[in-house]
């Protein structure tokens, strides 16, 4: 069970898209758009436009002749930008749900600046994407808008909510940057390219990332157009590209579970969350070096509910700094807002997991209710237990959230600590009421987040448990 609660709100159908049933609706307040094929293929494939909608549209009414659905969702011109990619999980929450039934896995196609919203979408989502499909795609936008657009540029820096234009140029999650947990995913790859482009160029795009790609040995194709600018877009006959598209279709039919796959975080959020000016990188070094620098007896891993206890290196939006230094002496703060299971796989790799001789608890899990299973995520924690050192590495069973018992956020917790009990420890206890709602003087109005009272329990049971008196 995938925790969704959203808005859709029909606005018209009818025969518009080139004589496809075209449907219109809201998801969460955003336009989406899904065109219906005369004939569903038996898998209800499905490609997803990015940006663009209809420009040039070959490839998309081939498809449709072969069965697949055609979506959209209007999130405008935002750059593959993490807000709105989290609107694109929701939209592709409801696809997927009873409404649709489409495919778990989708064929994503970036039209130029559409490809960072294909590849940025993909990075975080690698289990549920069936190929990509570039189309002079952008790759990298210290390339193009930087250096072909700059009023482009500064509404890049305005969407990703960099401080600074220096934080925008430091940000090492552009799609060349970021392509191990889609190549780790199998995820076959097609572009596009004119060669002539001086808008978005090949050389520091689609050549960068062919590169890479092939070198973490993954499938790529590339269709040159000899003496072409950045238009025309596609190819007057798609059959190429629908062909690979056919032919690589069952690629990453056994991709692990997202969880499973290790992911940096790709959060800007500067200018919330208590990050300050520095980028998700920038804090999983601060914990690394703090770790090192300092003989801590515990360090805490996790998301927001973890950085809201505050401490060295952590700025704080939450309420936990008095019980963080009254409950826990000796407790380093690992918690980095936004962060998901795969996050902290990652941060284990990358040096967090040899900073410190300290016992590790890990607390995460709750932001892949918007978009992974409980199966999945179990699998995930169970993965994580298996890279803490032997002895010193416990998993946390997730603090419930939802305000009452069959709230579906609260029912996928509650799935995902059972799933997980054989290996995990036992629950934090007083978090509820006696009617099994939430106890609203331990929890903040999203009930998910928690007040000052609820870090001072957390942090009792916290230092009963695992701290030498």
């Amino acid at each position: 069970m995938v925790v969704t609660v959203l808005l859709a709100t029909c606005l018209f159908q009818d025969n518009s898209y080139h004589g496809f049933v075209r449907h219109e609706f809201l998801v969460d307040g955003i336009q989406a758009t899904v065109v219906e094929p005369k004939v569903a293929a038996g898998r209800r494939e499905w490609i997803w436009r990015t940006e663009f909608f209809d420009h040039r549209p070959m490839l998309d009414l081939m498809m449709l002749a072969k069965g697949y659905h055609l979506v959209y969702l209007n999130v405008g011109n935002t750059f593959g930008a993490p807000g709105p990619m989290e609107e694109f999980s929701k939209f592709y929450s409801v696809l997927v749900g009873p409404e649709w039934r489409l495919n778990r896995r989708v064929v994503l196609e970036g039209f130029s600046r559409g490809g960072l919203y294909a590849y940025n979408w993909a990075a975080r989502n690698p289990d549920k994407v069936q190929a990509i499909y570039g189309d002079a795609p952008v790759c990298d936008f210290k390339s193009w808008p930087k250096q072909h657009s700059p009023d482009d540029w500064k509404a890049l820096i305005s969407s990703y909510g960099f401080p600074t234009e220096a934080a925008a140029n430091a940000y090492p999650f552009n799609p060349i940057d970021n392509l191990d947990a889609i190549a780790a995913a199998h995820i076959p790859l097609i572009h596009v390219v004119g060669d002539a482009d001086d808008v978005v160029p090949v050389s520091e795009n689609t050549a960068i990332l062919v590169q890479r790609y092939l070198k973490l040995g993954g499938t790529i194709e590339v269709i040159h157009k000899p003496g072409v600018n950045h238009h025309p877009h596609s190819l007057d006959d798609p059959t190429p590209i629908a062909d690979f598209l056919l032919k690589h279709e069952f690629d990453s039919e056994k991709a692990l579970a997202a969880p499973l796959i290790p992911a940096p975080g790709m959060e800007s959020r500067y200018s919330s969350a208590g990050w300050g000016d520095r980028s998700w990188l920038d804090q999983h070094e601060d914990i690394v070096r703090e770790a090192r620098r300092q003989r801590y007896n515990v360090v805490l891993v996790g998301d927001s509910i973890s950085q809201g206890f505050g401490g060295p290196g952590r700025s704080v939006y939450g309420s936990g700094q008095h019980a963080l230094q009254e409950q826990l002496p000796g407790v380093l703060n690992g918690g980095i807002a936004g962060d998901r299971v795969q996050n902290v796989l990652w941060r284990l790799d990358h040096d967090l997991v040899k900073a410190s001789k300290g016992l590790y608890l890990v607390l995460i899990g709750i932001n892949n209710s918007r978009s992974d299973s409980p199966e999945a995520v179990a699998a995930g924690l169970r993965k994580i237990r298996g890279r803490l050192p032997r002895g010193r590495g416990k998993i946390l069973p997730i603090l419930l959230a939802g305000k009452s018992a069959n709230d579906p956020q609260r029912m996928w917790v509650e799935a995902v600590n059972r799933q997980i009990r054989g290996f995990s420890e036992r629950p934090f206890e007083g978090f509820t009421l006696a009617n099994g709602d939430l106890n609203p003087e331990l929890y903040a109005g999203d009930n998910l987040h928690l007040s000052a009272k609820g870090y001072d329990l957390l942090a009792k049971q916290i230092a009963a448990r695992y701290l030498k008196k």
